[in-house]
């Protein structure tokens, strides 16, 4: 006759406690090395399965109330395992809760509910406890405790109120982490964290912003992000009424064309708000990837507006009732102003010639040589050793790149602007094509008309050099072949120049 059957037979209670030390190690095996929430649940129901055969094996119900025992400390350790039964059963119905109540794509409604529904469990569980094992009757325990409850209540106002809001909340799913939310009373900013009691906000200036939950509920709520995070911006130009409405219109779009920060599809709007004898008004419209990035825009968008205005020789409007409190502007010999060039006017807000005295900018001006391009029309193909620095004098036209076989816009060009200047300089290839995205002009100045102001004006140099070196930073953070180049310093280019043009240092 074998053996086990024997030992059943003979001694039922050895055999349970083996098998349950069985089973409850290998639940524990299995609550050591998985981490699912299906083998939490596992284990878990191993644990309890195990410590449940070891009671019923011993004569002993948890679930239900036990007779005076005259040993007490028999009392007290059967009194023990029973509370670990029930908690054990608690732990149970909490990981059925984690496995199986779950909101499709809703994280933290998920979340929520599970805590939720585990604090019930555990309240119910420390009911039990106390009305099975402690003999203690649960009705007139609710019953003497009310007054404990409403003062309880009273001094938990408010955290009650802002753990019932952020349910309320939640549910209502107005908004999620990553959000970019403005409350009533001028509070915005990006969401970083929800709870039960508050939600944090990282403002624009990089603060963080705590609203308890009960303040939102109650607030009127802007989500900018939803239904989509791209934002749509307004900006305003005044300018002198010096030519027809249609033009100012077609200049405000060439100036939005050349913006890097705003999006371009759709294309950005133009509307003539007011027309009088002293200015035009123009509502500039433009999207914008999303808020954080709003000022960078305005900032650029104000920016081509300016350059734009000054290439094409226009004046911004006073503010009405602001005219007459600045005197006229002085004039040399108590003349005129002499007009200048469109060259002129390039080359003296150029921060690169700013070293030139105003003899050598007039006879540079004078030797450009002027260029204009259609939407769309090539200007200068990558690969090509550019023979002339061109100096955008209106219009937009973009850098593109190519990676991985395609290639990629990486920046925008308007007036002011210039490239060319590795060719002209340096002998270097192109290393982007360049093509005109509106009616645009460009000036070129070639090696021959440079050399002589080289040599006279040495300082011309080291601003070549640095602009050499930021262009290349540039373009090394976005193009893998133009970063075996970044290392080159601005004096090791400034040094390259004047070797190249022959000019001493």
């Amino acid at each position: 006759m074998p053996p086990w059957p024997a030992l059943i037979v003979d001694h039922p209670q050895t055999a349970v406690a083996i098998a349950a030390l069985v089973v409850a190690a290998g639940s524990l095996f299995v609550l050591a090395l998985r981490r699912g929430p299906m083998w939490r649940l596992a284990g878990r129901i191993g644990l309890l399965v195990a410590l449940s055969a070891m009671l019923l094996s011993h004569g002993i119900e948890p679930y239900r109330q036990r007779l005076p025992d005259e040993n007490i400390a028999r009392q007290l350790g059967i009194l023990l395992v029973e509370i670990l039964w029930w908690v054990a059963l608690a732990r149970v119905l909490v990981s059925v809760v984690d496995a199986f109540v779950i909101f499709e794509r809703r994280p933290n409604e998920s979340r929520l509910f599970q805590q939720l529904i585990a604090g019930l469990i555990y309240l119910g569980v420390a009911l039990a406890i106390i009305g099975d094992e402690f003999n203690v009757p649960i009705g007139a325990l609710f019953a003497t405790s009310g007054a404990v409850a409403i003062i309880a209540g009273l001094a938990l106002q408010s955290t009650l109120a802002d753990v019932f809001s952020g349910i309320a909340i939640s549910l209502g799913r107005s908004y999620h982490i990553g959000d970019w939310i403005i409350i009533d009373g001028g509070v915005e900013g990006r969401i970083i964290e929800t709870n039960w009691q508050a939600v944090h906000l990282l403002t624009a200036s990089h603060d963080v912003a705590i609203i308890p939950n009960s303040v939102l509920a109650k607030a009127k709520l802007v989500n900018v992000t939803t239904p989509e995070e791209m934002q749509v911006a307004t900006t305003l130009i005044r300018l002198e009424p010096s030519m027809s409405p249609a033009s100012f219109v077609d200049m405000s779009l060439q100036a939005l064309a050349s913006c890097n920060c705003i999006l371009h599809q759709p294309p950005p709007t133009v509307a003539v708000k007011s027309l009088s004898a002293s200015a035009i008004e123009l509502a500039v419209s433009y999207r914008i990837p999303n808020r954080s990035v709003g000022d960078d825009a305005r900032n650029e968008v104000f920016d081509r507006v300016y350059r734009h205005a000054v290439a094409a020789g226009l004046k911004f409007a006073q503010t009405p009732g602001v005219a007459g409190l600045f005197p006229p502007m002085p004039t040399g010999d108590g003349g005129a102003v002499p007009a200048q060039s469109a060259p002129e006017r390039i080359l003296e807000k150029l921060p690169l010639f700013a070293s030139l005295t105003e003899e050598h900018k007039t006879v540079l001006a004078a030797k450009m040589k002027r260029r204009t391009f259609e939407p769309g029309e090539l200007v200068i193909e990558r690969g090509v050793v550019a023979q002339t620095l061109a100096i955008v004098q209106s219009g937009a036209l973009a850098l593109y790149q190519v990676r991985d076989g395609r290639e990629h816009e990486l920046v925008r060009l308007g007036p002011g602007d210039y490239f060319g200047e590795g060719g002209l300089l340096l002998g270097e290839p192109q290393r982007g094509t360049i093509r005109a995205l509106t009616h645009a002009s460009i000036y070129e100045i070639v090696a021959d008309d440079l050399r002589p102001i080289l040599v006279e004006r040495p300082g011309l140099s080291d601003a070549l050099g640095h602009a050499l070196a930021a262009r290349r930073a540039m373009q090394a953070a976005d193009d893998a072949v133009a970063s075996n180049h970044a290392d080159h310093s601005a004096r090791r280019l400034t040094d390259r120049i004047r070797q190249l043009f022959q000019v001493d240092a």
